[in-house]
C-alpha cells in the first residue's frame, strides 16, 4: 500500500549535544565514578562543572572508560569498552561503530568528553529538524513510527544520501524499516488539526542527515508497511 505525502521542512539545525541528555542524577553517578565526592548540595549547572573537572582530572581513556562503562555497561563487556575507550580519542566511534543503536550513547559520551578535554576528542554534531507531514489518499496513517518519517524525508534527501545508499530497499519495501529507530535517536510527531498532518520534531546524527535539504516542500509516494 502506498499514500502521497507532502513534507514541508520548516527548520533544520545543528547541535553540539542533545538538550536533556545529562540528567543531575547522571552527573552525580559519573562524579562518583570518576572518585569525586557526589555533590548533592550543590546546583545542577554546578555539578556539570564537576563533571568535567573530574573528569578531566582523569587521562583521556580512563575517563572514556569511566563513561563508557556508566553508560554502556549493560550493553559492552570490559574489553570491548577499553578498546573504545583509546579509539575515540582519534576516531569518529559514534559513527563508526558497527552497532547502530549504540551511536546515540556514544556521541553522547564523546562531545561530553570533549567538553571536559576542550576538544582533544573527535567532535560530533546531531541534527535538529522541525518539519510537517501531510499524507492524503485512503490509506493515510493514523500515526507516524520513525520509518514512515525517515520514507517522508526520501525526496528532501541528495541522491548520494547514506541512507539511500544502504537502506535503498528498506525505503520502498512494504516491510517495517526496523533501522529507522537507531537512525532517528528521537522522534515525535504530533497530529494536527487538517486530517493525516503531523508537526514532526526529530533529532539524529549529521552522518545521516547532513544532506538534509534545510527547508522547502517535498512530495512522494510512502510505501506503508502492510
Amino acid at each position: 500500500m502506498t499514500t502521497s505525502c507532502k513534507t514541508t521542512i520548516t527548520s533544520k539545525e545543528t547541535l553540539s549535544e542533545i538538550p536533556g541528555t545529562w540528567q543531575l542524577t547522571d552527573y552525580r553517578s559519573i562524579m562518583s565514578a570518576a572518585g569525586f565526592a557526589d555533590g548533592d548540595t550543590i546546583s545542577e549547572s554546578e555539578t556539570r562543572e564537576m563533571t568535567l573537572m573530574a573528569l578531566a582530572d582523569l587521562e583521556p581513556a580512563e575517563a572514556a572508560n569511566v563513561l563508557l562503562s556508566y553508560r554502556l555497561g549493560d550493553d559492552l563487556n570490559d574489553g570491548q569498552i577499553d578498546q573504545i575507550s583509546h579509539d575515540m580519542q582519534n576516531d569518529k566511534i559514534f559513527e563508526e561503530y558497527p552497532e547502530i543503536g549504540l551511536h546515540r550513547h556514544l556521541f553522547d559520551a564523546n562531545q561530553l568528553l570533549r567538553l571536559a578535554y576542550n576538544g582533544k576528542f573527535p567532535n560530533g554534531e546531531a541534527v535538529l529538524v522541525h518539519a510537517t507531514m501531510q499524507f492524503t489518499g485512503p490509506e493515510a496513517p493514523g500515526q507516524l513510527t520513525a520509518g514512515l518519517v525517515l520514507r517522508a524525508l526520501a525526496p528532501a534527501l541528495s541522491d548520494r544520501s547514506l541512507i539511500k545508499r544502504l537502506y535503498a530497499a528498506d525505503l520502498e519495501a512494504d516491510t517495517p524499516f526496523e533501522a529507522a529507530d537507531n537512525i532517528l535517536w528521537e522522534m515525535t510527531a504530533t497530529p494536527e488539526d487538517a486530517p493525516g498532518t503531523f508537526a514532526v520534531r526529530l533529532v539524529s546524527s549529521e552522518y545521516w542527515l547532513h544532506d538534509l535539504a534545510d527547508s522547502g516542500e517535498f512530495e512522494g509516494e510512502i510505501t506503508l508497511p502492510e
